[in-house]
């Protein structure tokens, strides 16, 4: 079973090279920014960007549900 991250901040920084490292070690990584367009070499990587901004519960909510439904509930 693969196992399942949502990682936030992975547009930049440490988030960015955990999100790569993660992915070569087998998970499916969700990296999760503001700014997805900065994702976009994490993208080509396999790891699936999404809009998330930590401030705004409604962003939260809509991302979690995104993985969920992609993902469904194992």
């Amino acid at each position: 079973m693969t196992k399942v991250v949502l990682l936030t901040g992975a547009s930049s920084g440490i988030s960015h090279q955990t999100a790569q490292s993660l992915t070569q070690n087998g998970y499916k990584v969700y990296g999760a920014a503001r700014r997805v367009k900065s994702m976009e070499d994490l993208k080509a990587a396999g790891i699936v960007p999404i809009q998330l901004d930590l401030i705004q519960k409604d962003s939260i909510q809509a991302a979690v549900k995104e993985v969920i439904d992609r993902e469904g509930t194992h």
